[in-house]
């Protein structure tokens, strides 16, 4: 390979980019680009930047319904989920962090300016 670089300068063309490895460590290099990192896996398994959050609040309307989320927002830093907005209980909020938390790429789960609809008074809120 030196050789054939060698031979492009001399004739006056212009390198933009070479690549030099094991020959081993190539096939696991460019098996290593084609992987798509789990955070960014679409809801039909394309790359998505936003997929974390796409396939999350797909989750939320099939288990809790649309209404109940209808007020939530979803985002993601990386493989942080970040949830805001309002929701109608503390229930409902524990088990749309645990939905989070169980879905592939997701790292942990940040809840901020969370407004709770009816707070139950018997139920004890839990500080992260």
């Amino acid at each position: 390979m030196a050789n054939v670089a060698q031979s492009l300068v001399a004739t006056g063309h212009t390198i933009r980019g070479v690549c030099y490895a094991r020959p081993d460590y190539i096939s696991q290099a460019i098996a290593g680009l084609s992987a798509i990192p789990p955070e960014r896996v679409g809801p039909s398994g394309e790359y998505d930047y936003y997929g974390l959050v796409k396939r999350i609040q797909i989750k939320f309307c099939d288990r809790v319904g649309r209404s109940a989320v209808r007020q939530l927002t979803v985002k993601q830093r990386g493989s942080a989920v970040i949830l805001s907005g309002q929701v109608d209980t503390l229930d409902l909020l524990d088990q749309l962090v645990e939905l989070a938390l169980h879905t592939e790429g997701a790292t942990h789960v940040e809840v901020h300016d969370v407004q709770v609809s009816s707070l139950e008074l018997s139920r004890p809120v839990r500080v992260a």
